[in-house]
C-alpha cells in the first residue's frame, strides 16, 4: 500500500476513534421544537427517543403486550419502565419504578415512617415498601389522548431526581444508623 494511502487510513481511523470515545451524551434542550410534538402512545421507539434526548441509556425487553425498558438516567439512577394497555404497538400507560434493597437491621416501622415523611414532602411519585420489604418508588402516567414529548422528558428527569433525593435524604441516613 502506498505510504500516502496508509497515512490517510491511519488519520481517518484515529478521527473515528476519537469521535466515538469523546462523544458526550446529549444535553436535553427543553426549547427544541420536537418537544412540542404529541406522542400518540407509548412504545419502545417513542419512549426510547425521549430517553436518548435526555441522555439516558436503556434496554428494551418484555413482550409486545407488555413492553418494558430498563433505564439508567443521566444521574446514574436506574428504573424499569413498564408499558401497559397496549393495542397494536401503542400503549396508553407507562409506569416508572425504581427499587432499592431492604435496609437490614432497621425496624420496618422506622423505614415506613421515613417513607411517609418523604411522601408528604414530595408528592411527584409515591414511595412504598414492597411485600419483601424493599423500598420502591413509582410514578404512573397515562396517554389516553397522547402525551407531549417535552412533558414526558420532564417526567423522566423529575423521577430520576426524586429517586436521587430519596436515596440521599431517606436511605442514606437509615443506612448510617444501621452501620452505627
Amino acid at each position: 500500500m502506498p505510504p500516502m494511502i496508509a497515512a490517510r487510513i491511519v488519520i481517518l481511523s484515529s478521527l473515528a476513534l476519537a469521535t466515538s470515545v469523546t462523544a458526550a451524551p446529549p444535553v436535553w434542550n427543553p426549547k427544541a421544537p420536537e418537544n412540542r410534538q404529541l406522542i400518540a402512545g407509548f412504545n419502545a421507539d417513542t419512549v426510547g427517543g425521549v430517553l436518548r434526548s435526555i441522555g439516558a441509556r436503556y434496554q428494551a425487553g418484555g413482550t409486545a403486550a407488555a413492553p418494558r425498558l430498563l433505564v439508567t438516567f443521566p444521574n446514574g439512577r436506574k428504573a424499569t419502565l413498564l408499558l401497559s394497555s397496549c393495542v397494536g404497538g401503542s400503549c396508553k400507560a407507562l409506569s416508572m419504578q425504581a427499587s432499592w434493597t431492604k435496609i437490614a437491621n432497621t425496624p420496618q416501622p422506622q423505614v415506613a415512617d421515613a417513607i411517609a415523611r418523604f411522601n408528604h414532602k414530595y408528592a411527584f411519585a409515591k414511595v412504598y415498601l414492597s411485600p419483601e420489604g424493599n423500598p420502591s418508588m413509582q410514578r404512573y402516567l397515562t396517554a389516553d389522548y397522547g402525551f407531549i414529548r417535552g412533558d414526558l422528558a420532564v417526567n423522566f428527569l423529575v423521577f430520576a431526581s426524586q429517586a436521587e433525593t430519596f436515596a440521599t435524604e431517606v436511605l442514606g441516613p437509615l443506612e448510617k444508623k444501621r452501620s452505627s
